[in-house]
C-alpha cells in the first residue's frame, strides 16, 4: 500500500471533524488582527502621537519583551507591532494542537487503530494533519494581508505581515509534528510543543529587551521580528523560517517510522504496586495532571516575577503617556498596573480549568472511562477527580502567580507586606475562573461533544469584548457580562465579599447541574 493512500478522504474527515475548532482558532486570529488594524488610526491620529507612543513602548523593557520593538511610527507600523505577539502565539498553538490531535491523540484514543482497517497509508495521518494546519495558516495569512491592503497599508508590508504569520504557524506545525512522534501521550506532546514555543518566545523577548541582537538569531521568533513590515520589509527571515520549518517536517516524517501508538522518548516504569495515595479516582486524576500543573505554575510564577520586577518602571511610563495613562490611573500607578495584569492573567489561567474538565470527555471517548466505571466507582467519584483538578489546580496556579508577583514587587519596593497582598489579589479572582470552568462542566454533563468548543468560545468572546472596549468600539458597560469584572480589583481597590460569594454560589450551581446531567445520560465513545 502507498504510504499516502487515502489522503484525500482523510483530509475531508479532518475538515469535517474540526470545522468548528479550526474556525474558532484561526478566525479569532483574523478578527484580532483586522480589529486592531481598523482602530489604530483613530487611537493615534497624528504622526506626533504615533511617534510618542513608539518611543514610550521601545523604552519599556516589559513591552519590548512581551511583543517586540516598534520599527515604524506609521499607522501600519503600529498595527504590525501590536498584533504580532498575540497572532503568532494563537497560530502556533492552533497549528501544533491540530497536528497532535490527528496523530498522537488519535493513536492514544484508539481512533487511529480503527482507521487502520481502511486503506490508509502509514504517513497519511501525519501528512493530512500537516496539510490542514499549513492550509489554515495560509488562509489566515492571506485574509490578514488582504485586509491590511484594503485598509490602505502598503502592499509589500501587508504581504510580508501575512508571510510572517504563516511562517510562525508553519514553524509550530513542524514542532507539533515532532513532539507527536516523540511523546507517548497527547498530553506529553502538547506540553513539549508549548514548552518549545515558550522557550523560543522568551529568547526572542530577552534579546529584544536586553538589546542583544545576536541572541535573537537563536529563536525563530527572533528571525521573524527582523522582517520589520512597513519598515525594512526584509523577506530573508521569512525564507529562513520556512526552510527551518521544512527541516522540522522532514525530521517528523523520518520519525514516523516508529510503531503506531509508541513514542520515541522512553517511558518510565511505574511501581509494581500503587501507593496508598493513588488508590482512588480523585487521587489518580490529580497524579495524572501533576506534570501539567507544575508546568503552568512555573510559567505563571515566571511571568509574575517579571511583572513584579518591572511594575514600578512600566507604570510610570504608562502614567506619562497621554494615550495609555488610563492603564495606570490612580494615586498608585504601579498597583493600578498590577491590578490590570492580575485581571488579564485570571482569564489565561481559566484555560487550565477548562482543559482539566475536558479531560473527562477524552477519557470517555477513548473508552477508558468505561473500564473505570466497571469497578465499584460511581460516575460522580470518577468525574470528581477532574473537578478537583480544575478547581484546586487553578488555585495553585494563582498562588504561584501571586507569589512570583509579590516576591519581586516586595523586593523592588522594600515592603514585605506586598507579598501577601499580591497573593490575595490573585486568589480573589478564583470564583470567576471557577465559574467558567463550571460552565464547561455543565456542558460536558449534558452535551459533551460541544463542551470544548462552546467553553473556549465563551472565554474567547470575553477576551474579544475586552479588546473591543479597549479599542473604543463598545461601551465598557458590556463587560458586566464578564464574571472577572465583578471580582474585587485588588491590590488597588477594596475587598467586597458579596460578589465573591455570589459568583462562587453560581459556580456551585453549575457543578450541581453538571452532576445531574452526567447521571442521566449514557456514557458513549463518540
Amino acid at each position: 500500500m502507498h504510504t499516502l493512500a487515502g489522503l484525500g478522504p482523510f483530509l475531508r474527515l479532518i475538515l469535517r471533524r474540526d470545522r468548528l475548532r479550526l474556525t474558532l482558532w484561526y478566525g479569532i486570529a483574523v478578527v484580532v488582527a483586522v480589529g486592531v488594524a481598523a482602530s489604530i488610526g483613530a487611537t493615534y491620529p497624528t504622526q506626533a502621537a504615533r511617534a510618542g507612543y513608539a518611543e514610550e513602548i521601545n523604552s519599556s523593557p516589559a513591552e519590548v519583551f512581551m511583543i517586540g520593538r516598534i520599527n515604524a511610527a506609521s499607522v501600519a507600523g503600529l498595527v504590525a507591532w501590536r498584533v504580532q505577539g498575540l497572532v503568532v502565539l494563537i497560530l502556533g498553538i492552533a497549528s501544533a494542537f491540530t497536528v497532535i490531535r490527528h496523530t498522537r491523540t488519535a493513536e492514544e484514543d484508539g481512533y487511529r487503530e480503527f482507521l487502520g482497517g481502511a486503506p490508509l497509508g502509514r504517513a497519511t495521518p501525519l501528512a493530512g494533519s500537516v496539510i490542514i494546519a499549513l492550509s489554515a495558516n495560509l488562509a489566515t495569512a492571506v485574509l490578514i494581508a488582504a485586509a491590511f491592503a484594503a485598509l490602505g497599508f502598503a502592499a509589500a508590508g501587508s504581504v510580508l505581515t501575512g508571510a510572517q504569520f504563516f511562517a510562525a504557524g508553519a514553524f509550530m506545525t513542524g514542532v507539533g509534528a515532532i513532539t507527536a512522534m516523540l511523546a507517548a501521550t497527547s498530553r506529553g506532546a502538547s506540553t513539549l510543543a508549548v514548552i518549545v514555543m515558550s522557550v523560543f518566545y522568551a529568547v526572542r523577548g530577552t534579546a529584544d529587551a536586553g538589546g542583544l541582537p545576536a541572541l535573537s538569531w537563536v529563536s525563530p521568533y527572533g528571525w521573524l521580528s527582523r522582517i520589520e513590515p512597513y519598515a525594512a520589509d526584509d523577506v530573508r527571515p521569512v525564507l529562513l523560517a520556512l526552510v527551518f520549518s521544512a527541516v522540522l517536517l522532514t525530521v517528523a516524517t523520518l520519525l514516523n517510522a516508529r510503531d503506531v501508538g509508541a513514542g520515541l522518548l522512553p517511558e518510565r516504569n511505574g511501581r509494581p504496586r500503587a501507593a496508598r495515595g493513588l488508590r482512588g479516582t480523585i487521587s489518580l486524576t490529580l497524579r495524572l495532571s501533576l506534570g501539567q500543573l507544575i508546568a503552568w505554575s512555573l510559567a505563571l510564577f515566571a511571568f509574575g516575577s517579571l511583572i513584579g520586577a518591572l511594575a514600578e518602571n512600566t507604570a510610570e511610563q504608562l502614567r506619562e503617556s497621554d494615550a495609555l495613562s488610563g492603564l495606570a490611573d490612580g494615586p498608585d500607578p504601579a498597583l493600578a498596573f498590577i491590578a490590570l495584569v492580575v485581571y488579564v492573567f485570571a482569564q489565561v489561567v481559566t484555560l487550565y480549568g477548562i482543559q482539566a474538565i475536558l479531560r473527562l470527555h477524552r477519557e470517555e471517548s477513548s473508552g477508558r472511562a468505561e473500564n473505570v466505571l466497571t469497578a465499584p466507582v460511581s460516575r460522580m467519584r470518577w468525574a470528581g477527580g477532574a473537578l478537583v483538578a480544575a478547581f484546586a489546580g487553578t488555585a495553585v496556579i494563582q498562588v504561584a502567580f501571586g507569589f512570583g508577583l509579590g516576591l519581586m514587587y516586595a523586593t523592588a519596593t522594600g515592603e514585605p507586606g506586598q507579598l501577601a497582598a499580591m497573593i490575595a489579589a490573585a486568589l480573589v479572582k478564583l470564583p470567576a475562573i471557577w465559574l467558567i470552568a463550571a460552565l464547561a462542566a455543565l456542558l460536558y454533563g449534558f452535551v459533551p461533544r460541544i463542551a470544548g468548543p462552546v467553553a473556549y468560545a465563551a472565554l474567547g468572546i470575553l477576551f474579544l469584548l475586552e479588546l473591543l472596549v479597549e479599542l473604543g468600539y463598545l461601551d465598557s458597560g458590556v463587560l458586566r457580562v464578564s464574571p472577572y469584572t465583578h471580582m474585587p480589583p485588588l491590590p488597588l481597590g477594596t475587598f467586597e465579599l458579596l460578589p465573591v460569594l455570589v459568583t462562587t454560589v453560581l459556580a456551585a450551581v453549575l457543578v450541581i447541574g453538571a452532576s445531574a446531567g452526567l447521571r442521566r445520560r449514557d456514557i458513549t465513545r463518540t
